[in-house]
């Protein structure tokens, strides 16, 4: 039930299936399985996703990257049919956002998990949006061989996995023996995936084609670096900051 369906039924009594489902869901936040996995669902940018066990759950400050995503591909007035990837699509979210979002566009939503692949479809059938998102199963540019041409995309936006080794082993059990850790996990130092990304993005970038990364706390400026170093991107890099002032979002550029 919605809160405003609660206030409307304040007086309803249970029936005792309903009782023994809801001790159910109970026992298994007692155990720490997490909210979205129970309910199925988790909000985002004020649409309602499917969310299951195996998918990494959406965060808010994924809206700042999906929002500056969004901003700028609005400005590109001047393309029709633009083309964008979302690599590690995970449920869906920003692929599915940015379809509703912009009008003319193409959106390559990329994942290595099935699992994931699957949940995405069905929250882009969900939304009606699917057929502006092709879903390609692989790691990262993997599936771009054969499919997508060099030069050829306006963005490349990214949520990748950004926590370190040793903090990983800190994470709370909801988030570490629940959500899938591919998803979660960025290697040693948590920049594993930045630094892929980073370096093969303006093979597929237009001139002026912008990669978009969402980062963990004090990673901003780490990535920062590793652009300036790829020499492909334009210095003037844009970091933006979330909801609590933290640095959460890279964009360059390419020359």
């Amino acid at each position: 039930m919605s809160r405003s369906e609660i206030y409307l039924n304040y007086d309803r009594v249970l029936n005792n299936t309903e009782k023994t489902q809801l001790e159910e869901k109970i026992q298994k936040r007692i155990d720490r399985i997490p909210l979205q996995y129970i309910t199925k669902h988790q909000e985002f940018m004020g649409m309602d996703f499917w969310v299951e066990k195996g998918v990494l759950i959406p965060r808010p400050e994924t809206e700042i990257l999906v929002n500056e995503a969004i901003k700028r591909l609005k400005n590109y007035k001047y393309s029709n049919n633009l083309k964008v990837v979302d690599l590690g699509t995970g449920t869906g979210i920003i692929a599915i956002c940015i379809a509703k979002f912009i009008e003319d566009i193409i959106i390559y939503a990329i994942d290595i998990s099935k699992k994931s692949l699957q949940v995405a479809l069905k929250n882009a059938q969900k939304h009606n949006c699917k057929d502006k998102i092709i879903f390609l199963q692989g790691d990262l540019f993997e599936p771009f061989m054969g499919r997508i041409e060099k030069n050829s995309l306006d963005g490349i936006i990214s949520n990748p996995p950004y926590i370190n080794s040793h903090n990983f082993k800190l994470l709370p059990p909801e988030i570490k023996d629940n959500e899938p850790k591919i998803a979660l996990s960025g290697g040693i130092d948590g920049l594993e995936y930045y630094r892929k990304i980073i370096k093969k993005s303006p093979h597929y970038l237009k001139k002026s084609g912008f990669v978009a990364l969402e980062v963990g706390i004090n990673q901003s400026k780490i990535v920062e670096e590793l652009i300036i170093r790829e020499n492909s991107f334009n210095q003037n890099i844009e970091i933006i900051n979330d909801y609590l002032g933290i640095e959460r979002v890279v964009i360059a550029h390419r020359k």
